[in-house]
Formats: structure tokens, C-alpha cells, sequence
């Protein structure tokens, strides 16, 4: 059950997601075209003020959805209820943390924007973010119950029909109108009523939450949550810090013209994101399951089979930004919104670093790790800004991006699989650090041999057509597949995945 569970919402997450990438790059391209690369900064410029006011969560959310793993294994409702409820009050109190938060922000605008005297109605702007952030905090209990209890793929056809509805709105409004107000109006009203439309759906799926009667958390519980807030509080701050400033200091120092350029990179970035992130989502509750009814061997087996995923998802898509995204932005916006292959190779850099801890860090979230490392995550994100302030006077934008990728390197990135060898699998993380240098070196070679074949046959004297684009990304599949294969082929955990996909499919054969 925990893997059909699994391949359920890795299945309808990647389907929606591919359907929503092709959408949401057409509507970029029109507003770039419509609005200009200003109106685009200040869109990212405001999602990362947006990512900053969500400190006020502070971590209570993962801590809650963490305790509900148990109950739901085990149908205790009066328990579901209780964290449900509880979760319901604190959320209420947070947005309205949130908004007092915003009102403090407001009069620093004009000090993060530089260079944006052609940007209008800025204010408008800012606070249609604000309340368009506000419903999240007032329907998340809803979600945490849905996403804990695996049942994101119940979800599927109401995002899809959402995402599809608001983008083609966007378009029209982005082509006839020309105005950013309108299109962030149109952003929020469909957002309410999408989550309207959830809040009944999750209502018919757990009826048995909407009692008005109270329950209370058990005390052991309580103290568990208040510890993992405590941790889950520097963590959030240190995740900001680590990922969101740098459109902020971009903006700030650089300029919100590159801003602008550098999000249609982490669009695309996020994008080729979106595609793997749902099999870590995906399986994240099916190992929560795991953690919590079996051994540590079969833990640790579980893991290596997730590790090894990881670094293929994870190499293939570094080594597919580097040969294709400049090509790609120079086909879809024009040559004028490329950055050069130096940033793009920080980029990647980046990426790789970030993406290549998926497994060990949902090992370690749904273990429950987060007190033991509250002050790593801090430490991470006072040298990524010590690294990206210090740089960015030198080397601009490619001084902020490096501030990224040092920062992990040297803390997250060794102390997460410490802990989670340490407490979850009870052994010595030796063989993971050997595997991530191996991991790191074959990412690196790919990148180098695949630009090298590609470059021999697709160059196009900087302009590319998408034919060129599709020969070059293929070049760069058979080459990593042929690569993985050989790699893994006769390890337990490619047989592992083998045999699991095998009863996987003779369960559904039987069934139909």
C-alpha cells in the first residue's frame, strides 16, 4: 500500500507538472514580451519578501504534520482531530502575524528596488502578494491532513483544472490588457476559490474533523512539538537566508533589470524541479510509514535505493541545464536575456549541491531530526550571506550565487547524513560521503563529455531553433542512461527497484 500510495502522487504530480511547464513558459514569454524584464524582477523581488514573512510559521507545520504520521497509520481519530484542531488555531494566529509583518515592510520597498523608477503602482502590487499568501495560512490544516494521510492525488484533477483555468486567464489578460495589476488580481480570486473547493473535498474525505467539539493534545505530544518548533523556528530562518535573499540582494546591489534575467533561469531551473520533486514528496509519507514500523536495515536499504535516484534524477538534469538552458532561453526570449555559461554553470552547481540531499533529508524529516542540527542550518545561512554581501561587490551576480553552494558545502551538506546515519540507521555515514564524491566526479565528466559531443554537431553561431535544442537534450539522455546503467546495474538496490516495479505490476495486472 505504501508504494501504490507513492506512485499515485509521483504519477498525477509529474503528468500535472508536465502539463503546467509548457503553459507556464508560454505565459513568462508573453509577460516578458508584455511588461518587460522590470515587472519580472519585481515579481521574483516580491515572492522572496513573500518567502520572508512566511518566518512567522517558524517550522509549526512540519512539526504538526510529523505527529500526524502515527495517528493516521493507526486510525486514532480523537488524536487526528486534536493536531487538526490545533493546527487550525495556531494558523490563525500566524497569519495574522504575517500580515502585521507585511505593514512593517511596506516603507522599506524603494530601499530593495534599485533601479525601478518605471515600475507603477508598486504598493497595489505588494499588497495583493501579501493576501494572496494570507489564504495558505488560513486553509492549511486542510492540506496537512490530505498530504499526511497520502492522498495528494485525490487532488489532482481540481489543481489541474485551477493551473490550466488561471494560466490561460493570464494569457488573455497579459495580451489584450498589458496590465500586472489585473494579472495578480486574477491570480488571487482563482487561488480562493481553489482552495474552497479543496477545503470540501478534504470535508467529504474526513468528515470526522468538522465535529465542534474540543479535543486537546496529550502532554507527551505537546513537548514533542514545542522541541521541534524550537529547532523548525532557526531552521526556517535558515532556510530563507540560504534561498531566498539572493533576488534581494540582487536587487538591492546589482540591479532589478538582472533580476529579471536571472528569473527566467530559476524558472526554467524550477521547473526541471517540479518534475523530480514529486517522488520525494511523493514517497516522503510512504518512508515516514517505514521509519515508524520497521528496522534499521531495511531503513538503510530503502535509503540507498532512494540515494541512487536521487543522484540519476539529479545528475541528468545538472547536465541537461548545462548544455541546454542557455540554447533554450535564447530560442524562447532572445539572445539578449541570456546570462553567461559561468553563471550557468554556478547554477548548476547549485543545484546539484541542494537537490543531491533529497534522500537523506527526508529520512531525516520524517524521523523527526531537527533539534540535533538547529544551529547548523542557522550557521549555513550566516555564511551564505557573509559569502554572498562580500562577493557581490566583485563579482556580481556570480558572487551571490557562489555564496549558495559554499554555504551547503561546508555544513549541511556532511552534518545531514551524519545525523540521520547516527540516530536513524544506527551506523557510520562513511560509505554516503564516498558515494557523494563518486556522485559529484560522474556529474562533473558528464557534463564536460556531453557539451564536447554536442558542440561538435549543434552549435548554431548562438541561435538555436528547437530541433537543435531536443537533438542536444537527447544526446545528453542516451549518454547519462548508458552511464547509470553501467554504474548500477548489478547493485542491490537497482535489483531492489527491479523486483519492486515486477510486483508492482503484477499487482496491478491482477487487479485489472
Amino acid at each position: 500500500m505504501r508504494s501504490l500510495n507513492s506512485l499515485k502522487n509521483i504519477g498525477t504530480s509529474i503528468g500535472t507538472t508536465i502539463i503546467l511547464a509548457a503553459l507556464g513558459f508560454f505565459t513568462r514569454k508573453i509577460f516578458v514580451d508584455s511588461l518587460g524584464e522590470e515587472y519580472l524582477g519585481l515579481n521574483g523581488l516580491l515572492l522572496n519578501i513573500i518567502g520572508m514573512l512566511s518566518l512567522v510559521e517558524g517550522g509549526i507545520g512540519t512539526s504538526i504534520v510529523y505527529n500526524l504520521y502515527k495517528p493516521l497509520a493507526e486510525h486514532n481519530e480523537p488524536k487526528i482531530i486534536a493536531l487538526v484542531q490545533l493546527y487550525r488555531r495556531i494558523y490563525r494566529y500566524i497569519a495574522l502575524g504575517v500580515f502585521l509583518l507585511s505593514l512593517c515592510i511596506y516603507p522599506f520597498l524603494d530601499v530593495l528596488i534599485k533601479d525601478g523608477d518605471n515600475l507603477s503602482y508598486v504598493s497595489i502590487v505588494y499588497f495583493i502578494f501579501v493576501f494572496n499568501n494570507l489564504i495558505g495560512y488560513l486553509m492549511a490544516d486542510k492540506w496537512s491532513l490530505i498530504n499526511s494521510d497520502q492522498k495528494q492525488y485525490k487532488l489532482a484533477g481540481y489543481n489541474l483544472a485551477y493551473q490550466i483555468g488561471l494560466h490561460l486567464v493570464k494569457i488573455a489578460i497579459l495580451y489584450y490588457f498589458k496590465n500586472y495589476i489585473l494579472f495578480l488580481a486574477v491570480e488571487f480570486i482563482f487561488t480562493l476559490g481553489y482552495n474552497i473547493l479543496v477545503i470540501r473535498k478534504v470535508n467529504k474525505l474526513y468528515p470526522y474533523v468538522n465535529t465542534k467539539i474540543k479535543y486537546s493534545i496529550d502532554q507527551a505530544t505537546k513537548q514533542n512539538i514545542i522541541t521541534n518548533v524550537k529547532a523548525l523556528f532557526l531552521y526556517s530562518i535558515g532556510g530563507y537566508l540560504l534561498h531566498s535573499t539572493d533576488n534581494i540582494i540582487i536587487s538591492a546591489y546589482v540591479g532589478i533589470g538582472i533580476v529579471g534575467f536571472y528569473s527566467n533561469y530559476t524558472l526554467i531551473v524550477g521547473q526541471l524541479k517540479s518534475l523530480t520533486k514529486p517522488i520525494f514528496a511523493g514517497v516522503k509519507d510512504s518512508v515516514g510509514n517505514l521509519v515508524a514500523s520497521e528496522g534499521e536495515d531495511k531503513q538503510h536499504t530503502i535509503f540507498n535505493v532512494l540515494y541512487m535516484i536521487n543522484f540519476c534524477l539529479v545528475s541528468f538534469v545538472v547536465v541537461l541545464i548545462y548544455n541546454t538552458i542557455n540554447p533554450f532561453i535564447s530560442w524562447w526570449l532572445g539572445v539578449e536575456y541570456l546570462l553567461p555559461q559561468y553563471i550557468v554553470a554556478i547554477i548548476c552547481i547549485n543545484y546539484f549541491v541542494d537537490e543531491i540531499r533529497s534522500s537523506i533529508m527526508t529520512f531525516k524529516t520524517v524521523s523527526g531530526i531537527f533539534d540535533a542540527d538547529k544551529y547548523v542550518v542557522f550557521l549555513t545561512a550566516v555564511i551564505n550571506l557573509i559569502i554572498s554581501l562580500t562577493l557581490v561587490h566583485t563579482l556580481g551576480l556570480a558572487g551571490v550565487l557562489l555564496g549558495t553552494s559554499i554555504s551547503m558545502l561546508l555544513t549541511a551538506s556532511w552534518n545531514w547524513p551524519r545525523l540521520v546515519y547516527k540516530y536513524t540507521f544506527k551506523r557510520s555515514p562513511k560509505i554516503y560521503y564516498i558515494k557523494y564524491i563518486i556522485f559529484a566526479i560522474v556529474t562533473l565528466v558528464l557534463c564536460l563529455f556531453t557539451t564536447y559531443i554536442n558542440d561538435l554537431f549543434f552549435v548554431c553561431d548562438g541561435r538555436y531553433n528547437f530541433v537543435t535544442i531536443l537533438m542536444r537534450g537527447i544526446i545528453c539522455t542516451l549518454i547519462c542512461f548508458a552511464i547509470y546503467l553501467l554504474m548500477f546495474a548489478k547493485t542491490p538496490s537497482f535489483k531492489y527497484l527491479i523486483t519492486l516495479a515486477n510486483s508492482l505490476y503484477n499487482n496491478f495486472k491482477a487487479a485489472h
